[in-house]
């Protein structure tokens, strides 16, 4: 069978061209049902489609931000003839929305759906909706298969990376998956869980040795939680043995430094490779971290302590040699015009990349179905709650300044003789790094095209 399988992303959003990153959906679904003919398209770095490709079955993957996209794309195909599955975070959010326009939606993870979606197909006997979810799904008198446990990580499902035409600076493999913080703002949890599952660590260490100089790991968090930083300690001490050094990347909390052997395993991580770690702080203002959930990922205990124990916790990561950037959501009913200026403050004294956006209270969250209840939400934004308290022009400027001042020369070459002293070996290689991550992340954070603001339908 010709499958074509497409990630989408919106043509205005600014990571499009920025995002060195391999995708992993795609290789993963080309992986568990190998014997078919795969094309990729990344629309993060491809401008086209040629919808008269021949193709029997198109799949897409849907971020929040690319869903008006990825329905456009599906109707040119549909129009053709061609079956469309959707699926991503985006329509396991909103799969009553999807299915009005595919063939069918998955809802989850795909790894054991996927082999059985084609056989559906190849039988012309494809359902409305394929579930993996522990929670019985409702599909409104449409058909549904479901599967009822989430795929056992440690039977290593191949990937398949090799219809990607185009080089990516960074490979990306997964070691686990699922979150127990449950934040009201993130959907993890609901789509993976809230127990961690884990791949065998021989199987990932195998799968990094046939990786080049760059990877990124991307679960939620590289310096694990209480019951597994046993696994990650023995996931690095390996790393470090691989003949060929690699420098990677990857997601993490603060938590880990408030537990002595989570301060080992970040010290194995940096002795293995990781270069730069993007951390989740999500906010400064006390009441967001404790009203949101988050403040259970700072490694903090009350709302009083949190931003002392907060700088403290980026220090340790910092001694070790590990560029940081902060990544925050902003204009929650707590925050004010100002706490976009004291985030970018907080950022600079710290000397992490500032990486702050407007909120956008994704579907599926907690936060949107109380929100939701309240009538607090406008769907049809990408920023998609409205603070009484904070405008919409005034943020925009905001954003403007902080990307001015955040990624200023001066404040570029302050990050950069503060790493240099930190790093602790491979000095040149890491400064070079971090002047090509800031303009990364610089780019990420380009508002000029109102990318934020502008109406989603």
């Amino acid at each position: 069978m010709r499958i074509t399988l497409i990630l989408a992303a919106s043509k205005t959003d600014p990571l499009r061209g920025t995002d060195p990153f391999m995708p992993l959906s795609l290789p993963i679904l080309a992986g568990v049902a190998p014997d078919h003919d795969y094309r990729f398209i990344d629309l993060f770095h491809e401008d086209d489609i040629d919808f008269d490709f021949p193709a029997d079955l198109v799949g897409i993957s849907v971020r929040f931000t690319a869903e008006k996209r990825a329905y456009e794309i599906s109707g040119e195909f549909r129009k053709r003839g061609v079956k469309v599955i959707l699926g991503g975070p985006q329509p396991s959010a909103v799969p009553m929305r999807a299915i009005q326009y595919a063939d069918s939606v998955v809802i989850g993870e795909a790894e054991t759906l996927w082999p059985v979606i084609i056989e559906d197909v190849i039988k012309n006997d494809l359902k409305d909706f394929y579930v993996c979810s522990p929670i019985p799904f409702d599909g409104g008198g449409k058909r549904v298969f479901q599967i009822f446990e989430y795929p056992d990580l440690s039977k290593n499902f191949p990937v398949n990376r090799s219809p990607f035409k185009r080089k990516y600076t960074f490979e990306t493999i997964q070691a686990t998956r699922g979150c127990p913080i449950d934040c009201d703002f993130c959907s993890v949890t609901r789509l993976f869980g809230s127990s961690i599952r884990k791949r065998a660590i021989r199987d990932v260490v195998k799968e990094i040795d046939t990786f080049g100089q760059y990877f990124y790991l991307i679960d939620d968090t590289v310096f694990g939680r209480p019951d597994t930083y046993d696994y990650y300690l023995e996931l690095y001490q390996e790393i470090s043995k691989l003949r060929k050094k690699r420098f990677w990347t990857g997601q993490a909390n603060l938590d880990a430094v408030s537990d002595p052997l989570g301060q080992k395993v970040i010290e194995e991580a940096a002795k293995s490779g990781l270069i730069y770690a993007a951390v989740g702080i999500e906010s400064i203002n006390p009441a967001t971290l404790k009203s949101s959930g988050a403040i259970r990922k700072a490694g903090v205990k009350n709302a009083e302590e949190a931003i002392s124990k907060i700088c403290e916790n980026i220090r340790f990561i910092q001694d070790k040699g590990i560029i940081v950037s902060g990544w925050f959501v902003l204009g929650y009913e707590n925050d004010t015009i100002d706490t976009y200026y004291e985030t970018l403050e907080f950022c600079l004294k710290m000397k992490i990349l500032p990486a702050i956006f407007p909120v956008k209270v994704l579907p599926g969250t907690r936060l949107h179905e109380r929100l939701s209840k309240e009538g607090k939400l406008d769907d049809t934004r990408l920023i998609n709650f409205r603070n009484p308290k904070i405008k919409d022009e005034d943020v925009f400027i905001a954003l403007k300044k902080i990307r001015e001042k955040g990624y200023s020369l001066k404040e570029n070459f302050k990050r950069l003789r503060f790493y240099y002293n930190k790093f602790k070996s491979d000095k040149i290689h890491k400064t070079i790094f971090l002047m090509i991550l800031q303009s990364r992340i610089a780019g990420g954070l380009d508002v000029s095209n109102d990318e934020f603001f502008i109406e989603r339908e």
